[in-house]
């Protein structure tokens, strides 16, 4: 009986920490943060690393895909943290053709993959310099929804009538509110 509950505590454990198979790399691979590939210029190329953010803008060719995302920490199962602030951006380059209303302006996205050199580009009129991921894997999240949550102080409070008091008293009650109706 001990053994079965080490093992699915065990295998419990162990499904709470795994990134989706299409993130996934080799056991024991060293992955390139995207600080150190920001700041070591060319040091890391060829690399492999996992990298992810909120998608800034995509833009297909006759060569492939090129998307340009935002980059931010990720979480210990790969989902990126949005944040106030970023580290700055890099562009993921995929063979073959990704829909952009697909991978849309805002979405998160993680990408898995070798490093590639570094490309000169502009974000409005700054010039910039984009570390490149040729991407093996990519993982769009689904959007968050936020969680309603009410707090209801009702008589309920009291279910017997031994624990409530004689008489009522009157306290303020927050109303419960209904979110309001979406557009989708």
């Amino acid at each position: 009986m001990r053994y079965l509950a080490v093992v699915l505590m065990a295998l419990g454990l162990q499904a709470c920490s795994q990134v989706p198979d299409e993130l996934a790399v080799a056991q024991g691979t060293n992955l390139v943060e995207f600080s150190t590939a920001l700041t070591d210029e060319g040091k890391s190329i060829g690399q492999s690393a996992r990298w992810g953010g909120t998608i800034a803008e995509v833009r297909n060719t006759e060569a492939g895909t090129e998307i340009e995302v935002v980059n931010f920490p990720l979480r210990n199962f790969g989902r990126p943290l949005a944040a106030d602030s970023s580290d700055g951006r890099f562009r993921a380059k995929l063979s073959g053709f990704v829909d952009p209303m697909v991978f849309a302006k805002g979405k998160s996205v993680t990408f898995t993959g070798v490093i590639a050199p570094a490309e000169e580009g502009k974000i409005d009129e700054f010039t910039y310099l984009f570390p490149v991921l040729e991407v093996s894997g990519k993982y769009l999240w689904k959007d968050i929804e936020p969680r309603q949550t009410t707090i209801t102080y009702s008589d309920m409070w009291f279910r017997h009538h031994y624990f409530a008091p004689p008489y009522r008293i009157y306290y303020p009650v927050p109303v419960p509110s209904t979110p309001p109706p979406s557009d989708n």
